[in-house]
């Protein structure tokens, strides 16, 4: 008999996609299965800069990075931008990864009531002494994992251009799910995708794989590529995972119905 799993984040399908497993097969008899090395020290492959290629125009940004892991990456992000000079603005309901993140940065941290922007932009109103931080960072997700509910992104970027902050947001469970194609919050409100400075996201949810990402400006992943421990000090992204997030990701590009199936399948 027929059961619907509800234990796995495979959103769109891609976990049992033939050509994504033939394709994937083609890229191990290529490559191997591992990077055999740190990327900045001989393990960076092409599929490596396709993949992060694919994830930058996904978002229409100029560039990204790939981690080994989800929560590695908000882990690694955090402590690569941030140190004691600066200050962390969360939800209140922000994921492990971004708290512990925040915690390995040194910067200091504060919380904002779940989804209220209005609490929020007080909490920079109150502040007398907004120059004494290097840079104010806010943070929020797509889609809040527990509740399924979604930030304001319009107000967030209000509210951040208001106070000269940078905001980065994490769509972990919301890339592949919201929007009319499922390109995330950014399309669902009709944002450009550039007036957010941060987009980071998973490769083990919609897209059936492992690892992490976060895009935005040259610049930004240039920092994040040279101050990431995480990813200086570890092994590439292995050839399967990287080739399956990629073809995963240039075939829900394709098929858009995918992402209509999904929604006709949670009503």
């Amino acid at each position: 008999s027929n059961c619907i799993n509800y234990t796995m984040y495979d959103y769109l399908g891609f976990n049992f996609d033939e050509d994504v497993h033939n394709s994937v097969k083609n890229i191990i008899d290529l490559y191997g299965t591992s990077a055999g090395a740190s990327r900045l020290a001989g393990g960076q492959i092409p599929i490596h800069e396709d993949l992060e290629q694919e994830i930058a125009s996904l978002y229409g940004v100029e560039s990204c990075i790939v981690y080994l892991g989800g929560h590695t990456t908000n882990v690694n992000g955090l402590k690569a931008l941030c140190d004691k000079s600066d200050l962390i603005l969360c939800d209140e309901l922000s994921h492990s990864s971004i708290l512990e993140g925040a915690m390995y940065s040194g910067a200091e941290k504060r919380a904002f009531p779940h989804n209220n922007t209005v609490e929020l932009e007080k909490m920079l109103s109150r502040m007398n002494n907004k120059s004494s931080y290097g840079k104010i960072l806010i943070i929020v997700e797509g889609t809040y994992s527990m509740d399924g509910d979604i930030p304001d992104l319009p107000e967030l970027i209000r509210i951040k251009n208001k106070f000269n902050c940078i905001l980065m947001v994490d769509e972990a469970h919301s890339i592949g799910v919201l929007g009319k194609t499922g390109r995330g919050i950014s399309e669902h409100f009709g944002i450009d995708p550039n007036s957010v400075e941060m987009w980071m996201g998973s490769l083990g949810k919609a897209f059936a794989s492992a690892g992490g990402y976060i895009a935005g400006s040259k610049e930004l992943v240039q920092i994040l590529k040279w101050k990431s421990p995480g990813f200086i000090y570890s092994i590439g992204i292995p050839p399967p995972a990287a080739a399956t997030a990629l073809y995963s990701i240039r075939k829900f590009k394709k098929e858009p119905e995918r992402v209509a199936k999904l929604r006709d399948n949670i009503r």
